[in-house]
C-alpha cells in the first residue's frame, strides 16, 4: 500500500562475493560473512512479522533484490529505495567494480531494468541490486506505523533488517532507486 515501508532482513552480495571467491578474489571474512547468511533461516525474521501489519512479502533468491521488487509491486504501484540503507556483504561492491559478478545478475538487470530508474547509485551497487541470492532475506512491505518498531525488534533478534525505502503511489517509474 503507499506509505508501506520496505524493509529487507539479509544483507545482499553473496552471489557477487561467491564468483569472487570461486576465482580466488574473496576475503577469508566476505566468504564467512556470505555463508553464515546463507545459512541463517528466514525462520525467526517471519516468527517476528507475524506480530505485525505486513501487506505483502517474499524471500530475495535468484531473481535479485529488484526482481523480487518488481513482482511484489505488481506493476500497480511505484516505490523508492535508498541505497544508503541496503545493507550490504562487505567485498561485494568492490568485487562489483572489479566486475566479479554473475550472469544471473545480467540476466536480472535485462529482465528487470526498464522498470527501474538509478539517481547517483554507483555501477557496484546497481549489481548489488540486481545480484541473485541463494537463501537471501526477506523483503517486506510493513504498515508505515510499525515498520520502525519491526525493524528494531529484527536488530535486536540479531538480523541486518533495514527500511529500505517506501512504497508509493504510481509514477512515472516502478522503481526509484537514489543514492
Amino acid at each position: 500500500r503507499p506509505g508501506d515501508k520496505l524493509i529487507l532482513t539479509k544483507k545482499l552480495g553473496v552471489g557477487i562475493v561467491c564468483t569472487a571467491n570461486r576465482v580466488k578474489e574473496a576475503s577469508d571474512a566476505a566468504m564467512e560473512q556470505a555463508v553464515a547468511s546463507m545459512t541463517m533461516l528466514n525462520k525467526s525474521a517471519s516468527h517476528i512479522c507475524h506480530s505485525y501489519e505486513i501487506h505483502a512479502c517474499t524471500d530475495v533468491t535468484g531473481f535479485g533484490f529488484l526482481g523480487h521488487l518488481h513482482e511484489m509491486m505488481g506493476r500497480g504501484l511505484s516505490c523508492e529505495i535508498d541505497v544508503n540503507h541496503i545493507p550490504v556483504l562487505p567485498g561485494a561492491r568492490e568485487s562489483a567494480d572489479a566486475f566479479l559478478y554473475t550472469a544471473a545478475g545480467q540476466r536480472n538487470r535485462n529482465h528487470v531494468g526498464a522498470a527501474v530508474q538509478f539517481e547517483n547509485v554507483p555501477f557496484s551497487m546497481e549489481e548489488v541490486l540486481f545480484d541473485p541470492q541463494t537463501s537471501g532475506g526477506l523483503l517486506m512491505a510493513a504498515a508505515p506505523d510499525e515498520a520502525e518498531k519491526l525493524e528494531q525488534e529484527l536488530q535486536n533478534a540479531g538480523l541486518p533488517a533495514r527500511i529500505v525505502g517506501t512504497i508509493t503511489e504510481p509514477g512515472e517509474v516502478e522503481i526509484f532507486v537514489r543514492g
